[in-house]
């Protein structure tokens, strides 16, 4: 049978994939609501994992998908829950709670595939090509855009905040290698996305203790306390809508979410904190972009056409 034929019509796809590019754009301007209304840091991570977590496990038991806690399982849900929810949320809500613009936050993101495809040639999971290479330094110029020129950002304090983003983008690339390699055959999404979040828990804990950032819902409710509530929930459908797009179309589809988030992520940050980006950050989308689209460019498509 041909697999092909076993994919979905495309446009269902698009529109999960749409879906995915706001849920991750909302992402940073939700982590800039709660952080800068007054939630710590480490405390907003732990309790978006709980949120998360505790959503996707109830979930995975209505349709009788719960976690399986074999040692691999265990590993999977170890290693790609700290890669890529404990350690880049934790820096997200540092580097927005220090007056990095959302939408930046969420161009630094679109690094991601460029250095995915970096560790796959390490792990020899993909084949060196030049091509692809180019596009990981056109990707990097356009970092170099936003923070290089004297008038890219608000305020210059904000340089080592981006750098530190960096981490983030790694983060994510690291977890996507990890689920190639250490994710167990036939593991359910719902049941992955559980495990995913609630792994790192008890380590987010002790963090949170040990950084004097412990903090629980009041009796009242806020901005932050509604935006940190929504993000739990918008954290687990767009895990799951991952984990689903990459099990249904692979992830070279995937990978195209980074054109959507950034201009989401842009638009959420005007919408909610009136940021207006300067002249050479919003230049700075044409490398990225461009180095995205050599890193997801197929073999051989340039000779097709």
């Amino acid at each position: 049978m041909n697999s092909v034929a076993l994919r979905p019509r495309i446009g269902v796809p698009l529109a999960l994939l749409l879906v995915t590019g706001v849920t991750y754009g909302l992402t940073y301007a939700l982590a800039g609501v709660a952080v800068r209304g007054g939630i710590p840091f480490l405390a907003y991570v732990f309790w978006l994992g709980v949120g998360a977590g505790v959503t996707m496990f109830v979930l995975s038991l209505l349709f009788r998908r719960p976690p399986r806690v074999t040692l691999a399982h265990l590993k999977c849900y170890a290693v790609t829950g700290t890669s890529g929810f404990a350690i880049p949320y934790a820096i997200v809500a540092v580097v927005v709670g220090h007056g990095v613009p959302s939408g930046i936050m969420s161009m630094v993101i679109a690094l991601a595939p460029m250095m995915t495809y970096l560790g796959a040639v390490v792990f020899r999971l993909e084949r060196a090509w030049w091509l692809r290479f180019l596009g990981l330094v056109i990707g990097i110029a356009g970092i170099v855009l936003i923070v290089a020129p004297e008038s890219s950002l608000p305020s210059r304090d904000l340089v080592p905040w981006i750098l530190l983003a960096l981490i983030v983008p790694f983060g994510y690339a690291t977890t996507t290698i990890a689920a190639i390699i250490m994710r167990p055959p036939a593991m359910d999404s719902l049941s992955f996305g559980a495990g995913f979040f609630l792994a790192p828990l008890p380590i987010l804990f002790v963090a949170m203790l040990l950084a004097d950032e412990f903090w629980v819902f009041g009796g009242s409710f806020g901005g932050a306390e509604w935006a940190l509530v929504l993000s739990g929930f918008v954290q687990a459908l767009g895990i799951y809508l991952f984990l689903e797009l990459v099990r249904l179309m692979g992830p070279v589809f995937f990978t195209t979410v980074n054109f959507i988030t950034p201009l989401t992520g842009i638009l959420f940050g005007m919408a909610f904190f009136g940021e207006r980006l300067s002249f050479w950050v919003l230049i700075a989308l044409v490398p990225l972009f461009l180095g995205l689209f050599f890193v997801i460019l197929p073999r051989g498509e340039l000779k097709q056409r």
